[in-house]
Formats: structure tokens, sequence, C-alpha cells
């Protein structure tokens, strides 16, 4: 059995950036600034007692914004929108030959001639990726929402799987092609939602990825119904309409590491985790771990 996930995505902290796409506007909650997800930027602390202490927000925006080397894409329809309807949309991507992409394809290629090093004989060593921003580049979907998750728009652009909305992460294609060629199983593990799995399978073949099915694609099961080593995440929490509801109560670090857990009891080896948050790699069931550069949110 493998997962799936009835609960929203975890609550983040997020940055945005200044111009939503052009015919996309989306009335939001006010921003909040947050650490940046690598280790090179420090967090600013919780409770700032002073303005200088808080990176300038609009600074943020346009550092980011030049980071990704922000492109207006040629015209598609919205996703979630009326494919009939007669005003195009655009959307932002980044510069396949910008700052986010070369440091990404670096850290992809370092990876691949490690893994291409490890002459381990186990016919289960695997590799084991994250999705959103770490083989699916979200960019578009955080310039569309200036950077304010909400669980309806967000699904419109998973649902819709166009790799023309969320593109490879760069180098990762071809990371998991030369990983497979040299024996690795791939799995991978993500915390979107059981309903957006076929979405999400179908995304990543679009984008290049190879053999991507429900056996090597685990999403969150919020009730633990497919994941029965889930089952301690999940406890009661009866309402008044429903007095048989459950609540899932594990943090992130904990679900993806009991899920690497499974997949290592059903007897692979992870030899390398891949993931944009330090929660994607954190708790261990992994032998060594590389992060993707994510300035745009942070999931704890």
């Amino acid at each position: 059995m493998k997962l799936s996930l009835r609960n929203q995505r975890p609550t983040r902290t997020a940055v945005g950036i200044a111009s939503l796409a052009t015919g996309m506007a989306l009335t939001v909650p006010g921003l909040a600034l947050a650490a940046h997800s690598g280790q090179s930027v420090p967090a600013p602390p919780a409770n700032p007692t002073s303005a200088s202490q808080i990176q300038n927000i609009d600074q943020v925006k346009t550092a980011i914004k030049g980071y990704y080397g922000d492109r207006v894409s040629t015209t598609v329809i919205a996703p979630g929108t009326d494919p009939n309807a007669e005003k195009p949309t655009y959307i932002h991507t980044f510069d396949p030959d910008g700052a986010y992409a070369h440091e990404v394809e670096a850290i992809a290629a370092k990876a691949s001639k490690t893994l291409s090093n490890n002459h381990t004989k186990n016919a289960g060593k695997a590799i084991l990726f994250d999705v959103d921003d770490t083989t699916l580049n979200t960019y578009s979907y955080e310039i569309f929402s200036n950077f304010v998750y909400n669980p309806a728009t967000n699904a419109d652009f998973v649902n819709a799987a166009d790799p023309r909305v969320f593109p490879a992460v760069p180098g990762m294609v071809a990371l998991e092609k030369k990983a497979e060629a040299n024996g690795y199983d791939v799995y991978f593990l993500t915390g979107r939602p059981s309903s957006q799995e076929p979405a999400t399978i179908a995304n990543l073949t679009a984008a290049g990825y190879d053999n991507v099915t429900a056996d090597n694609v685990f999403t969150k099961d919020a009730t633990a119904d497919s994941e029965p080593w889930l089952a301690s995440c999940v406890v009661p929490a009866p309402t008044e309409l429903d007095p048989n509801a459950t609540k899932f109560v594990c943090t992130t670090i904990q679900y993806k590491s009991m899920t690497r857990q499974h997949i290592e009891s059903e007897g692979a080896d992870i030899v390398a985790n891949f993931g944009d948050q330090f929660s994607d790699l954190k708790g261990g069931f992994a032998d060594s771990t590389y992060k993707i550069p994510n300035p745009m949110y942070y999931l704890p």
C-alpha cells in the first residue's frame, strides 16, 4: 500500500513578488516576511524588537525575481479557467539561463556524478525526490498568488498538469534518467492531497520524468487509511457535524521520515534524498541529502 492525502498543504510562511500575472488578479491576505529556506541567508528573529532585524520585503521581492530571472511566458490558458475563454492569460516563468537554473543544475550535476560513482550493487538502491520546487517548479503559481498559498487556486494549477505551468526543475530530469541508468529506483514523496495524485503523475510525466506511476509516487493520507505506518499521526477530532472526524497531527518531518522508513522497510535503500525544504530532508532514512534552493517560501 502507498499513501495519499486528504488534508491541505501545511501552512507556510511566504515572501511575495511584486507583480501578479497579467489578467490573473486575485485578492489575497497580507504578506508575511519569512526566512529564506536556504542556509546562506539568516532568518529574522521570531519576535523582532527592531525593524532593522527584518529584511525589507520590497527588496526581497526584487531579489527573488532577479534570482529566478522573471519572464512572461507565451500565451496559455490559465489553470482553472474556461478553456474556451477568448482572453488569453500570461504566466510568469523562470529564465532557463538565469541564476536559479544554473545553481540547481550544478547541484543536480554534482549529485549525478556522486550517484554514478556509487558502485553498490544492491538491487534496492534508490533515490527519492520531493515534488514542489524539487522536481516541478512552482514559480508561476507563487507569482500568481503573490506568494500567499490558497488551496483552491493552488489545486487549479496542480490539476492542470501542464508542464508549461509547472515545468521540471532544471537538471532534475537528467539526474533522474542518469540515476535510473545506473540502476537506481526512483520515488517521489510529496505533501500534496490524494485528489491531486493523478495530476501529479501526469505533470511529472509530461515534464520528462520516467516511469512515474502510483507505485512510486507517495502523497499524504491524513486518515492513514491507505498508510498504516502513519496511524500514530491520526487522532480523533469529533465535531458536531462529524463525530468520527480525525486530525492528522504529525509534522512534515515526521510524515516524510515515516514514509521513507516504510519505503526502506519494503526493501529499498534510499541512497539520496532531494528536497527544497529542510523538513523534506530531516528525520533520517536516507544515506545522504541534497537541499534544492527555494527562497520563495518556508515549510517547517
